[in-house]
């Protein structure tokens, strides 16, 4: 559905927001922030891309119309923090940075029936999971940097989800057997991690590896001027922590 949105937005924008206001309505929403996946089972797992549709729509309407429409972005942007936070809360099962999701709308590809528990027990760590993560943070941080320029107050939520999109790119690139990165193959994998500890890779070339392309964002110059506290804090959390650029694959003549 948010994909239908962006197409439909083209026939009616007005038609469009009202569909993302529809599964974000209290009415669907769950109290802790989990949005229903489909009509049979509310409680499955689909992936987090109502953030990408609602910034999408946001700057088609501007474009359009000459304005965008604040209040439905800022109404939409609490919606979709409760939905994050259920993802990080609920999803994360070892606090790592790394997902795991479920069906993810891509059960032609995975191994397993991601929707059921593992035959070998364990967790999935899912490399479309963690894009998905990846990309949700760098939405919310777009969001709360048009936001920020007319409510400083998101200024701080602005450089939380610079936190978070830092923290999962550096682990999803984490070197080692264990990692989702496979350096001899150029490709990121699922890893099952067993209950005994161990962790193996999944070695099925499919979509599911080639997702993490999909996190990438386009910071434009505005937006950093808008926000120069969050720019000033990430400057600094760089200089006490550099190895956290390993993760991102930052464009342009700097880092800032």
């Amino acid at each position: 559905l948010a994909f239908h949105s962006m197409v439909l937005a083209a026939v009616d924008l007005d038609f469009a927001k009202q569909q993302l206001r529809l599964v974000t309505n209290q009415i669907y929403l769950h109290p802790n922030g989990q949005i229903p996946a489909y009509e049979w089972n509310f409680s499955d797992v689909n992936p987090p891309v109502h953030c990408k549709a609602t910034w999408q729509l946001y700057l088609i309407e501007k474009a359009a119309r000459g304005v965008g429409d604040h209040v439905f972005l800022e109404s939409m942007f609490h919606k979709l923090l409760m939905n994050f936070t259920w993802w990080v809360n609920r999803k994360d099962a070892f606090g790592n940075n790394i997902f795991e999701g479920g069906f993810l709308g891509l059960d032609n590809v995975g191994v397993f029936d991601r929707s059921s528990p593992l035959p070998t027990g364990g967790t999935l760590e899912q490399a479309d999971g963690t894009a998905w993560m990846a990309l949700f943070s760098q939405n919310m941080l777009e969001i709360a940097v048009e936001i920020a320029s007319v409510d400083p107050t998101y200024e701080d939520l602005a450089g939380k989800f610079v936190d978070h999109f830092l923290s999962i790119g550096r682990a999803m690139n984490r070197v080692g057997q264990t990692g989702m990165w496979d350096e001899e193959d150029g490709f990121y994998y699922d890893v099952l991690r067993l209950p005994n500890g161990s962790a193996t890779r999944l070695k099925v070339r499919s979509l599911v590896g080639l997702l993490p392309l999909c996190a990438t964002t386009i910071i434009e110059p505005w937006q950093r001027r808008s926000v120069p506290r969050v720019v000033e804090e990430y400057a600094e959390k760089l200089r006490r922590t550099p190895d956290l650029l390993k993760g991102v694959h930052p464009t342009g003549g700097s880092a800032r």
